[in-house]
């Protein structure tokens, strides 16, 4: 019956993030740093019912100890997959439909089944914390075990922030955590990889399934509904309205209104692009192939081959230590040696992770990094040629201290349908 998600933070991390910034407690609310912390993400959570339905409380050092507060709506989902945090609090009121079943269920009342002895039990130890709003329940927790001095709290909302501070009163410091959260996550714990690996998976058989629909005279919505139909049949979710680029021809090299785009018709020799982004558990993929319709010309065979010649090249040079910055520069020189203009491609390392564009600070977004071990990486090669429209490919790797591993294994050749 119980199927608990994987514990998916980085406590060395994370404690040594808080200690940098002088934070005592992390307090995550937003979808992806909620399930980050405690791997509690119920679908009354990512249905946004409401704008904050549940937090984690990670202190620092784990001492006291983490705490997930939620609703007790929640409850089933608590008693089917607990989280790893060693404290829950509910939140909600006495009068509700959902702690008034909880009574009746901890009473002994009504049919039995196999969940209800642990939705007794988790309701019979909430009673003694719970309150009435999630701010309360925080401020509760503060005030029980942060109550001897001051303290700083990191928020990834800080209206959440602002009402916890109205809750517990002085003493109480809050700061912006988002970025905070953001460097914390930059590297992946082994728990995460996994998943990553498994959305890439489910993500290149997405991309094969639209491959598909590429053909003289099919409408392109062909190819977009294979390929979400594929992640709906594994229990994935395209990103944006319709797994973002999936575009053709001269125009192929912009994103444009879906609509338009998927009214459009596979002609000979349209460059198609396959940009593939879904994203499994909360956890994204990113993938990008380009296929011909017919038989590529001289144009577009020379600018696939460049490409893929630039992603070999940093692949086989990206590892811990080495700055993104270094392997765009090396790109650029590879790009321009094949008489190819830098203005017209794009040559960005990005992380993926929880967001598809999971960058560790803002420094990183404008600049670039300095890889680090467990950093899984995308680097987006795309050409826009006015002639021939988009060509783009682009994998996802694991890095680690001597070197990096792809996540797929999709072939890389230039398709032709």
């Amino acid at each position: 019956m119980l199927s608990p998600n994987p514990m998916l933070v980085d406590l060395d991390r994370a404690n040594d993030t808080m200690r940098r910034h002088g934070i005592d407690l992390l307090v995550g609310s937003r979808d992806s740093n909620l399930y980050y912390l405690s791997g509690h993400a119920p679908d009354s959570v990512l249905n946004h019912f409401f704008d904050t339905w549940s937090a984690a409380l990670l202190p620092h050092n784990q001492d006291p100890p983490p705490c997930l507060i939620t609703s007790e709506y929640d409850v089933a989902y608590l008693a089917t997959h607990p989280t790893w945090m060693p404290e829950v609090r509910l939140f909600g009121s006495e009068w509700s439909s959902a702690a008034g079943l909880l009574k009746k269920i901890s009473d002994g009342e009504g049919v039995h089944t196999e969940l209800r002895p642990r939705l007794a039990q988790i309701y019979q130890q909430s009673l003694s914390t719970r309150e009435a709003s999630l701010a309360k329940g925080i401020a509760a927790y503060l005030s029980q075990y942060f109550s001897s001095g001051p303290i700083t709290v990191g928020f990834d909302d800080m209206r959440l922030a602002e009402s916890v501070r109205q809750e517990f009163g002085a003493g109480l410091t809050v700061v912006d955590a988002l970025w905070h959260f953001r460097e914390i996550r930059l590297a992946k714990t082994t728990n995460e990889i996994a998943l990553l690996k498994q959305a890439a998976l489910i993500n290149e058989a997405g991309l094969e399934a639209a491959m598909k629909g590429v053909a003289e005279g099919n409408r392109w919505s062909q190819m977009v509904d294979l390929y979400r139909l594929e992640l709906a049949r594994t229990g994935a979710k395209p990103s944006g309205e319709r797994g973002m680029l999936f575009t053709a021809g001269p125009d192929g090299g912009f994103v444009m209104d879906h609509e338009y785009v998927e009214s459009q018709h596979f002609s000979v020799g349209d460059a198609v692009i396959l940009d593939a982004i879904s994203s499994y558990r909360l956890y994204h993929a990113d993938i990008a192939r380009t296929a011909v319709i017919g038989e590529p010309n001289q144009r577009q065979s020379l600018i696939y081959d460049t490409l893929l010649e630039i992603l070999v090249e940093a692949e086989d040079a990206a590892k811990a230590g080495v700055h993104t910055s270094d392997l765009t520069d090396r790109a650029v020189k590879t790009l321009e040696g094949h008489g190819l203009e830098r203005a017209l491609a794009t040559l960005i390392f990005h992380p993926i992770g929880l967001r598809v564009f999971d960058y560790g600070s803002l420094e990183g977004t404008a600049n670039g990094w300095v890889l680090e071990s467990g950093t899984v990486l995308n680097f987006e090669v795309f050409y826009r040629d006015p002639d021939v429209g988009g060509i783009h490919v682009e994998d996802s790797i694991v890095i680690s201290q001597t070197g990096n591993s792809r996540l797929g294994a999709l072939d890389r050749a230039l398709y032709m349908f």
